[in-house]
């Protein structure tokens, strides 16, 4: 047995091993640990190696494995997200994005780099590179997002000394532009629901008169309404088809999702014409059902329903961006706020957001112009122009009111 050792490598002194190949290894040991690296054919350099090693160990930046490839620790990281996902403790729809993220823009350029010798030159040549082939800030951002969850992971378990993302400079990350809100207004909603087919009206209409999300939307079964307290219950949400998997109901979004919605009478009435005529009026049937009885496609819908409308209607013809599911749930949201008036923990709710400062954030110009707007009719009421009306006569003859106007 000490013969096939000596074969594979031979002692040239402490730390230090001269491989069969003519290259030399070094190794130290910190708390009953081996650390391992091989380090050229020139024994000084070896030298210097071994000290660097025993530094880089005692000052907690050396990479356990340093061979270790970024596709092996991917796939390890995808493996445990699958469970979490299995465990109802993240969202599928999010593993699906950092999956596209890791096949499209990932694994082509890093997936047989050496994990340990990942720099942040590398990251940054990599969204370089994804720039350089048209890709919008927005997916450059999504692809740097899981390459950083997915090197935390590897830090965490010791595969890296160092994150490289961290080490981006604040011109190198991709900033994607926010997206102007958009909230349509009352001729807009109309013009809508008037370019809609009669398939798709109700299902426009749900979304513009409750603020669900389109997989709360496409999600619902017809338990989910009770006609009789006039409310929407928000107990799941549709998983998009990936994969050979069928789509199915999952846990919505965030426990704050599960929620109750007020169901406005006029919506109620449509809703229960049209259970009533649909053949898939069980309770566990969709509500929104294909010929077929089985849900209709997130993006069949945004493409087929919503856009064909919104392009009949000429609401993708002024300058904005073309209309989206969510761009409804803004609308029921302006509603809320504007016109009955609700505060940010009463809208939080019946969006469904995790907080209440998430609803501020995104609705801080609502709240703000429906504070404004009481403000002005408040001063208007106690402005001496106001008061000519209470001095004003019942009937004043018509000249005053030509004068008036």
């Amino acid at each position: 047995m000490g013969s096939r050792r000596n074969w594979r490598r031979a002692r040239v002194e402490r730390g230090i091993y001269l491989l069969p190949n003519g290259k030399y290894a070094v190794c130290c040991r910190r708390a009953g640990r081996l650390w391992y690296r091989t380090a050229g054919s020139d024994l000084a350099l070896a030298r210097a190696a071994r000290e660097a090693l025993i530094a880089a160990v005692e000052a907690g930046a050396a990479p356990a494995s340093p061979h270790v490839r970024f596709a092996t620790v991917a796939g390890w990281w995808v493996a445990r997200f699958e469970a979490k996902v299995a465990a109802g403790e993240r969202r599928p729809r999010t593993l699906e994005a950092h999956c596209y993220h890791l096949e499209r823009h990932l694994l082509p350029t890093l997936a047989t780099r050496r994990l340990s010798a990942l720099t942040v030159d590398d990251v940054a040549m990599l969204l370089d590179e994804l720039r350089s082939k048209g890709c919008s800030a927005k997916t450059a951002a999504g692809a740097l997002a899981t390459l950083h969850s997915i090197i935390r992971y590897a830090r965490r378990h010791g595969w890296i000394a160092l994150d490289p993302v961290d080490q981006l400079e604040a011109d190198e990350r991709p900033r994607p532009a926010q997206r102007r809100q958009r909230v349509l207004g009352r001729d807009e909603i109309e013009r809508l629901l008037a370019a809609c087919p009669p398939r798709d009206r109700l299902m426009v209409a749900t979304a513009l008169y409750t603020g669900l999300r389109i997989s709360e939307l496409l999600g619902l079964t017809w338990n989910d309404i009770d006609f009789a307290s006039g409310v929407v219950h928000v107990r799941a949400q549709l998983a998009r088809a990936h994969r050979g998997e069928p789509a199915r109901r999952v846990p919505p979004k965030t426990t704050a999702s599960v929620r109750d919605i007020p169901l406005v009478a006029q919506l109620g009435r449509l809703l229960a014409a049209h259970q009533v005529a649909t053949p898939f009026c069980a309770g566990t049937d969709w509500v929104f059902a294909t010929s077929h009885g089985t849900p209709y496609g997130h993006r069949n819908v945004a493409r087929r329903c919503l856009t064909r409308a919104a392009e009949r209607a000429g609401l993708n013809d002024d300058g904005w961006p073309p209309l989206r599911f969510h761009d409804l749930r803004h609308a029921f949201a302006s509603h809320l706020i504007i016109d009955l008036g609700l505060d940010v923990a009463q809208v939080s709710r019946v969006l469904g957001h995790a907080s209440p400062t998430i609803t501020l954030n995104v609705y801080t110009h609502l709240f703000d112009d429906a504070r404004h707007a009481s403000e002005i009719r408040q001063r208007m009421a106690a402005s001496p122009f106001a008061g000519l009306l209470h001095a004003a006569p019942s009937n004043p003859p018509m000249a005053t009111v030509v004068q008036l106007r």
